[in-house]
């Protein structure tokens, strides 16, 4: 298998950057151990390199990305006990969108990281999960976007300029890497051709969707790795 160019370790590897940028340039209030934390990203990347460079087949690509998985294990313990919640309460209110971001950036890095095996042995083409979501809710961020409340077995925030968008809808989402409108944090995309595709399936399970609906994914993922 050729892993040197396999879009699920280039995702990884890009991830790894932004989770050692964001651990280093957001200011989180809590207590952390955040020379720990640098430290351990820090040795992920020769494990990464070793991924990269192994040319493994797909049914030894799990023993190899273990340490990967570990050392996740490791960071979260370094961040510690309920980190996510400690950040965000303990933040300043004008801190509080780029505390969001960050945590966001944190928790979008380390799945990409902790599944990365799953996407290679899956033939993953688009290097970051398409998962079955339920619209949960909706408000109005202007008038030509929405922010959506979305369950894929954990809660994440998805804006879109959907304006069909309704509680309850069934969608496929990109997980991606978070970006900010209007002060508000979007953690993926909904995935569609004309207009956002609504599906069937299973919450927070692979989405099953025509390759039509990955364009935009594609585009973003792109972008990701050229930045």
């Amino acid at each position: 298998m050729d892993t040197h160019n396999n879009i699920n370790i280039l995702v990884a590897e890009k991830a790894l950057e932004l989770l050692k940028k964001t651990l280093e340039s957001t200011r989180f209030e809590g207590v952390w151990k955040k020379k720990d934390a640098l430290q351990i990203t820090e040795s992920m990347k020769s494990d990464i390199m070793a991924i990269k460079f192994s040319y493994a087949e797909k049914e030894d690509i799990t023993d190899i990305t273990k340490p990967i998985r570990e050392k996740i294990s490791k960071l979260q313990s370094a961040l510690g006990e309920g980190w996510s919640s400690n950040f965000l309460s303990n933040s300043r209110k004008e801190n509080k969108t780029s505390t969001k971001m960050g945590i966001a950036k944190i928790i979008f890095s380390m799945n990409t990281l902790y599944f990365v095996d799953k996407r290679i042995k899956l033939d993953n083409k688009y290097g970051v999960d398409t998962l079955v979501g339920k619209i949960l809710s909706v408000s109005k961020v202007s008038d030509s976007l929405l922010i959506c409340n979305v369950d894929i077995k954990r809660a994440i925030t998805v804006l879109t300029n959907d304006m069909s968008i309704k509680d309850g809808d069934i969608v496929a989402v990109s997980i991606l890497p978070p970006r900010e409108f209007y002060g508000q944090v979007s953690e993926g995309m909904f995935c569609g051709i004309h207009g956002v595709l609504r599906i069937e399936g299973e919450i927070g399970n692979r989405a099953e969707i025509p390759i039509d609906g990955y364009k935009e994914t594609m585009n973003m993922v792109q972008d990701f790795l050229k930045h």
